[in-house]
């Protein structure tokens, strides 16, 4: 049985692998993300949510008080915070930025959607408190909306503000691959985010669907879930970023994974008639089933993984107790038969997938143009990440079934 599950867990690796190289040679050389000239340009509103952002809101509220782009206006929106970010965000405040603060803390969705209120521009930009942007992302953005009308959303590739330790380097590397496999989505219409560091939408579609879901903690993908139910596609803005502030702890990114598992389970549950529905094409035949497949895989990874090491100190334990401890021998010989005694029908498969995931990574690194820069989280991210992402999952899984409460972290 176990091996069927290692088996069913490579080949799911490689095939998606070889599914996105298969997606990479055909627009490797012809994709492009030219400025669109436009006669007259829309208007544009940033919405910028903020609960307790002191230490990044001033650097966001720079990034826009001044953008090089004709018509746009700021609608920065206090959540209620407990620090001294209101203040901060008060020094910006111009004919240009304006700023709204709720007596209450009300989330994200709800500042969000306070903001929305006031909006009467063609388009509407979500842009994090902790976030920066460029004009030159603007000016892309609005480009392919106006030039496709089919079009819901617009994202940016996302990169950290700063990458001052070993966590956030980490997901440094992450987002490298994360942003790479989104720019593959874009191409077979499968992108299925609209992230909260920067998105763009039609304001009319966003207040025709409702606006944002107030009882949701990813808020940002259910907007996603919803604009893809009613016939919208997205697309993603590749060499141009936005600037985000990653989490800096273990813990802190802890919240924010199981945070954003949870909102899957509970969007992908909510939007589950649009799985497996050709009505929505690839992104309701093979990337709705994907992201149910991919955490069931992982989560049985890291079981086997808990598995096959708690099996080993029970052995070691037992053996010790039988014939006391002894360092083992590292001999050719001893090497050689445990090379014999491996499962070839496991580790060469295994090595398979390891090597096309490597491959990967090098072709997402040279499309950005991009060297890694920091080897020890590159290489913890190659080996040892999926175990965190376990972790991350895992718990999600046990907060659902013990219905614990959602939060906003």
């Amino acid at each position: 049985m176990i091996l069927y599950i290692a088996w069913l867990l490579i080949f799911s690796s490689v095939f998606l692998s070889v599914f996105y190289l298969s997606i990479y040679s055909d627009v490797k050389n012809t994709r492009t993300e030219e400025l669109i000239e436009l006669e007259e340009y829309p208007s544009i509103t940033i919405l910028m949510p903020a609960y307790d952002e002191s230490e990044v809101v001033e650097e966001a509220l720079n990034s826009v008080k001044d953008l090089d782009y004709p018509n746009y206006q700021v609608i920065f929106v206090n959540d209620a915070s407990t620090d001294d970010t209101l203040n901060k965000a008060k020094k910006f405040a111009s004919e240009k930025v304006s700023i709204i603060s709720h007596e209450v803390n009300k989330g994200k969705a709800a500042a969000l959607n306070t903001g929305i209120a006031e909006v009467d521009t063609d388009y509407m930009v979500v842009q994090d408190a902790d976030s920066k942007i460029d004009s030159e992302l603007l000016y892309k953005a609005v480009g392919k909306m106006e030039r496709d009308s089919k079009l819901g959303a617009v994202i940016a590739a996302i990169k950290p503000l700063k990458a001052d330790n070993f966590v956030r380097k980490l997901q440094t590397v992450e987002y490298q691959l994360t942003n790479f496999y989104r720019m593959l989505m874009t191409e077979i219409n499968t992108l299925n985010v609209t992230p909260g560091a920067f998105s763009i939408y039609r304001t009319e579609n966003v207040k025709d669907v409702g606006g944002f879901d107030e009882g949701n903690i990813t808020e940002d993908l259910e907007m996603a879930f919803k604009l893809r139910k009613d016939g919208k596609l997205f697309e993603m803005i590749y060499f141009n970023t936005s600037y985000t502030d990653f989490p800096s702890t273990l813990k802190a990114l802890y919240n924010q994974r199981v945070r954003w598992a949870r909102g899957f389970i509970y969007n992908g549950w909510k939007y589950k008639e649009m799985f497996f529905n050709r009505k929505y094409g690839y992104f309701g035949t093979v990337q709705l089933p994907m992201l149910v497949l991919m955490p069931a895989l992982i989560v049985t990874s890291f079981g086997m993984v808990i598995t096959g090491i708690s099996q080993s100190i029970f052995n070691f334990l037992v053996r010790t107790s039988a014939i006391g401890f002894q360092i083992p021998e590292f001999t050719i010989e001893s090497l050689y038969l445990s090379f014999l005694a491996a499962n070839v029908k496991v580790y060469l498969p295994l090595l398979l997938s390891l090597i096309l995931v490597a491959f990967i990574i090098k072709k997402a690194y040279n499309y950005s143009g991009e060297r890694p820069k920091n080897i020890p989280a590159l290489l913890f991210y190659f080996f040892a990440y999926f175990l965190l992402q376990s972790g991350f999952w895992v718990a999600a899984l046990l907060k659902e079934v013990t219905r614990s409460k959602k939060v906003w972290t």
